[in-house]
């Protein structure tokens, strides 16, 4: 038997017998290149390599001397504890196998994604109190944002206090937090970003935007741009966010403002754009227990061009702001709710409500084999128009009851009758009456033929383990001969608008309830959908294929019986590939109204292309390109062309380079030129520094 081998074997044994005052199950095992036992102080010397192992624990130093008595381990020289995913390293220090308690000196503490370094720290791996520490999150480098910390008390999962404390970068932390508290699964600052450049419309700007936290579950911070023909923007903005069971909160708010001394030109209705220009937007996502939630936004502008010209990226996805608060509590069958849509912008024509308060009876079977809804609102409506004072006012009491009643004499077929009725009181009516009453029926079916078809085909390139079609041909019908009637009682505070789609057959669903017409129309529908098989899920659609068109008996002015006919097509064959088409022609004379398409070529590790085009007769025809191609790890390209067959011009084309620095940072370099927009400039030119996690 080789001596280092017997020797380690004698020292375990030695140490078990030693080791009273430590639990009889576990038994510390050590080894070193040499080994003594101290009289004097009566500990156990490992010098050269050595190790010490006590459960998950290991611990290694180039010295460790144990105490059998009172069990403490004392390391000297590349001290490093590690348990489990926990990895301590210092220069020098103790551990107390019984109470699992340890004091170490300049030391080093990985537990992804913190990295956190201290002078000396006192506690246990579960807790931690460090001296004069300094926090790196997700990698350890000189460009990371780090905080620096007098005293900080670390627990297993989060830094439940900080004192002194401040955030910056290796070359010094200048921010100062009176207090911190961090849970490591939620960045510790949000919205940290900076961006330079020049826009004809701005001049050369400079935008950044920083929060910090204040508390466990907020952070407070600001948005700032500098623009040298424009002025100087400000505003606060901050995020919260907490979790606990069933309960749930977050949100975020964001502010400017700007004294615009700039070319303003005009907004949406032609009118001149103010000096004083500000906006304020919020967002609130809550949920109470398992039934109650609560959600929201408010968006205030100045202007309507304040977001499109200081904000484009935030402006261009939501042109029109909403502002609502919507309360609901939601039963085993039913949704009790609340709803209220403010009307803060003066150049927005809304539809206030004041709230409206609703209850939703979900299907429900009653006997005879039959299915029961009800639907019931009280809402208080309000027309202010654009700028001017007080237009249209409305109270509206609505209820809608239906009953429904599947039959299905085989179980490929299935045919429902549908019934229901619904009364509508107006408070404040039109046509010289005080109030109004409008009662409707409706009477209708559902049809639904359910067919199917299967193949053995194979392909190993498509991931196709057989197919299956679906085809699902459906036919419904609604017949509600008064739904138009009482027109010049009502006021017309929800009417039709435009929507290229077919809308909802039923009055139970319309939502222009103030514009209702007479209903007497067949709709027919075409489902067909192609299937293989799939170990996880069973199934995988690889396509669908989907026609629509309703015909109506009697018709309204302008319109045709028969509808327009409505095609859908979506291909998923393969994660990398896309395709989807929506697409609407008149049949009477095969003129295209509508045509939108996507087609999407992906691989996820190195680059991605996306074809698709925008198509509405008499308003525009758009083709858009957008590329990204990754060069290597730190490096993507990426463009966008937005192309007008029209006007024979790009609107839009944009180059860009995207370097990421480490895993904290991305940095992106961007050129865009513009044609035809009527308050961007030609040209434009941007670097963007984001914060990706810290």
């Amino acid at each position: 038997m080789p001596a280092a081998r017997a020797r380690r074997i004698l020292v375990a044994l030695s140490l078990g017998l030693l080791a009273g005052s430590v639990v009889a199950q576990e038994k510390p095992e050590a080894s070193g290149q040499k080994f003594y036992y101290d009289d004097p102080t009566k500990e156990s010397v490992f010098v050269g390599g050595a190790r010490l192992v006590y459960g998950d624990l290991l611990l290694t130093a180039d010295e460790i001397r144990y105490n059998s008595t009172t069990s403490l381990t004392t390391a000297s020289g590349h001290f490093v504890l590690t348990s489990g995913g926990r990895r301590l390293v210092a220069d020098d220090g103790t551990y107390n196998l019984a109470t699992k308690t340890l004091h170490v000196r300049n030391l080093r503490l990985g537990q992804f994604p913190l990295y956190l370094t201290g002078e000396a720290a006192d506690g246990s791996l579960d807790e931690l109190v460090f001296t004069n520490a300094t926090v790196f999150f997700r990698e350890h480098a000189s460009y990371t944002p780090s905080l620096h910390a007098g005293k900080l008390t670390y627990q297993r999962g989060r830094i439940v206090s900080g004192e002194d404390v401040r955030i910056g970068l290796l070359g010094g932390h200048f921010i100062h937090l009176p207090k911190l508290e961090q849970r490591l699964d939620v960045p510790f600052l949000n919205h940290v970003v900076a961006r330079l450049g020049y826009r004809g419309s701005l001049g050369a700007f400079g935008e950044a935007g920083l929060q910090v936290p204040v508390s466990r579950d907020f952070k407070l911070g600001a948005d700032a741009g500098l623009y040298s023909n424009r002025g100087f923007m400000i505003g606060p903005s901050g995020t919260y966010e907490r979790s606990d069971n069933d309960n749930a909160v977050s949100g975020y708010f964001r502010s400017g403002y700007i004294n615009d001394y700039g070319d303003r030109k005009t907004d949406i209705l032609g009118r001149p754009v103010p000096k004083t220009r500000d906006y304020f937007s919020w967002l609130h996502r809550q949920r109470i227990g398992a039934h109650f939630t609560l959600n929201g936004e408010f968006n205030y502008w100045s202007d309507s061009e304040i977001l499109r010209d200081f904000r484009p990226h935030e402006f261009f996805p939501v042109q029109q702001p909403d502002s609502f608060l919507e309360a609901a509590y939601n039963g085993d069958n039913y949704v009790l709710s609340a709803f209220a849509r403010l009307h803060p912008n003066h150049y927005q024509l809304v539809t206030e409500r004041l709230p409206e308060v609703r209850f939703d009876l979900l299907p429900t079977p009653v006997p005879g084999g039959a299915y029961q809804r009800l639907n019931a609102s009280l809402a208080v409506l309000e027309d202010n128009g654009i700028g001017g004072p007080f237009k249209q006012h409305s109270t509206r009491l609505d209820a809608y009851y239906g009953l429904s009643r599947p039959i299905a004499p085989v179980e490929w077929f299935t045919f429902t009758p549908v019934a229901g009725g619904r009364v509508t009181y107006y408070a404040d009516a039109t046509g010289g009456r005080d109030h109004y009453t409008r009662t409707i029926g409706e009477v209708g079916f559902d049809a639904v033929l359910r067919t199917s078809g299967t193949s053995d085909y194979k392909s190993e390139l498509w991931d196709i383990d057989g197919l299956r079609h679906l085809f699902t041909p459906k036919l419904s019908y609604r017949f509600a001969p008064e739904a138009g009637s009482g027109r010049r009682y009502i006021p017309p505070l929800e009417s039709r608008v435009f929507s290229s789609y077919l809308p909802p057959l039923s009055i139970a669903d319309s939502r222009n309830l103030d514009d209702l017409h007479r209903l007497d129309t067949l709709r027919i529908e075409l489902d067909n959908t192609l299937q293989t098989r799939d170990p996880l899920y069973g199934s995988r659609d690889l396509g669908s294929l989907n026609f629509s068109a309703d015909y109506r008996f009697p018709r309204l002015p302008g319109e045709r019986h028969l509808s327009d006919i409505h095609t859908e097509l979506a291909l998923r064959p393969a994660p990398w590939l896309r395709l989807e088409v929506y697409h609407r022609f008149t049949p009477r004379d095969s003129a295209q109204q509508e045509l939108n398409a996507g087609f999407e070529l992906i691989d996820l590790d190195w680059w991605s292309l996306r074809l698709s085009t925008h198509f509405l007769r008499h308003d525009y025809e758009e083709y858009l390109l957008d590329y990204r191609q990754r060069l290597n790890e730190v490096y993507d390209v990426y463009g966008r062309w937005r192309y007008d067959a029209r006007l024979s011009r790009f609107n839009e084309q944009t180059y860009g380079l995207r370097q990421r620095l480490g895993q904290t940072w991305a940095i992106r370099y961007e050129l865009a030129f513009t044609e035809g927009a009527r308050r961007e400039s030609s040209f434009g030119f941007n670097v963007e520094v984001e914060l990706l996690r810290f």
